[in-house]
């Protein structure tokens, strides 16, 4: 069985990427978002500040929780975004292919891994079953999330952390 904290991890990864949408772009744009002060790093209250406004900007319908079609919505929104700036501006592509390259540095041709559908980043950190995340919930997983993704341990995430972590965190699994 699976830890309380390691169940939290990929919906707050989910959460901080589903903020893209509100930047409008690439990683780089949520980067952008998030580093309030400009450093090129987020710190653990940027990245509390950045989960909170993302936590509101999802739930949609403003109840307090987040439901699985409220995250497609946001997900729809981010590719929406990410097509406009693609065609515009060159966009996000360099972003993905940067990705897949990561994946597989070996330049195989596999695929990247198959990401986690919303029913299944909410399942895990959904702690009282319910099948929705409450924002006493994701912020206990953001909160949980940066400490996974600050490899170094400098209390400050960097854009490769965040990537890292988005890359170990959001596969989906054959269980």
């Amino acid at each position: 069985m699976k830890s309380f904290s390691s169940r939290l991890i990929p919906v707050a990864i989910a959460s901080i990427l589903c903020g893209v949408a509100v930047a409008g772009g690439g990683k780089d744009d949520h980067m952008k978002m998030m580093d309030k002060d400009g450093d090129g790093k987020i710190t653990a209250a940027e990245h509390t500040a950045g989960a909170k406004t993302m936590f509101t900007k999802m739930d949609a319908d403003k109840d307090g929780q987040v439901t699985a079609a409220e995250m497609d919505a946001m997900h729809d929104s981010m590719k929406d975004k990410s097509h406009a700036t693609a065609r515009t501006e060159g966009g996000p592509n360099e972003q993905k292919m940067a990705d897949k390259k990561a994946y597989d540095e070996t330049g195989t041709g596999k695929s990247m891994p198959k990401q986690m559908s919303s029913e299944q980043k909410i399942a895990k950190m959904d702690t009282n079953n319910d099948g929705k995340l409450s924002a006493a919930e994701h912020a206990s997983g953001a909160k949980q999330m940066f400490g996974k993704m600050d490899a170094d341990g400098d209390g400050a995430l960097t854009a490769q952390e965040m990537r890292d972590g988005e890359r170990k965190e959001m596969t989906a699994s054959d269980e």
